[in-house]
């Protein structure tokens, strides 16, 4: 998305499927370093063995059960790797994109104004209010994905990085109650998007219908335009 927005033309050259794969390899890779690997290798209770012990057994019901409890070494940097570094690169790179969407927003106003008749000039400039409204729907959306992010996950970070310097005085439940609340922002995505953003929902629409051809959009661009070409950054792009 970064790379659509904010380099359009050079798009196809620098998102080829190598990097693509890379990126979608990276996904599962770091959480292996950051979970599976360290609790595997039981990093994670290096140092609190004795009190994962003690918890462990249910002097009640004379039995024991699966405790899971991280040290601090590993709550930071867990908490850090996994959400704090990743939030901070979403907040730049949808502030960048935002930034970007109204610079073209600008550029495209100030070439209509430049190709409008004189006798029209003084009439309200209908493309101009369009782009303003689409503006304000891009950052109210950006706002609200943003913003489900954070309170979805957030209290659960918090909590895994808080715990360990109180002496895992968290209760229980309150520790599921925030996993889950952090689970349901995965389920929440696909709502958001969808109904948020006109693209996505065409491409669902098109996915669950098996490519119907009544929700692919309509080419803007008659076969008979004529092409030119033209060279940006050492590639050659063909201008409609």
């Amino acid at each position: 998305y970064y790379a659509i927005c904010c380099q359009p033309l050079v798009y196809r050259n620098k998102m080829t499927p190598l990097r693509i794969a890379v990126m979608l390899g990276g996904c599962w890779v770091i959480p292996t370093f950051i979970s599976f690997l360290p609790i595997m290798q039981g990093w994670n209770s290096i140092g609190i063995i004795d009190l994962i012990q003690q918890r462990q057994f249910n002097k009640a019901s004379n039995s024991t059960y699966c405790i899971f409890m991280v040290n601090k070494p590993y709550a930071i940097t867990c908490s850090v790797v996994a959400f704090y570094f990743p939030f901070l690169l979403m907040v730049l790179a949808y502030y960048r994109i935002y930034v970007t969407a109204r610079e073209h927003a600008r550029q495209i106003r100030v070439l209509q104004r430049a190709g409008t008749p004189a006798d029209s000039r003084h009439q309200p400039d209908q493309h101009s209010t369009h782009r303003m409204k689409a503006e304000t729907k891009a950052a109210k959306t950006l706002c609200i994905i943003m913003g489900c992010f954070c309170l979805c996950w957030a209290p659960f970070f918090v909590t895994n990085i808080v715990d360990p310097f109180i002496n895992y005085t968290v209760p229980g439940k309150l520790w599921t109650a925030f996993l889950w609340l952090g689970y349901i922002n995965s389920g929440l995505n696909p709502f958001l998007y969808a109904f948020l953003n006109k693209s996505f929902r065409r491409a669902f629409l098109i996915i669950l219908c098996c490519g119907d051809e009544r929700y692919r959009r309509p080419s803007i661009l008659g076969q008979t335009v004529p092409c030119s070409t033209t060279t940006i950054n050492g590639s050659t792009h063909v201008l409609r």
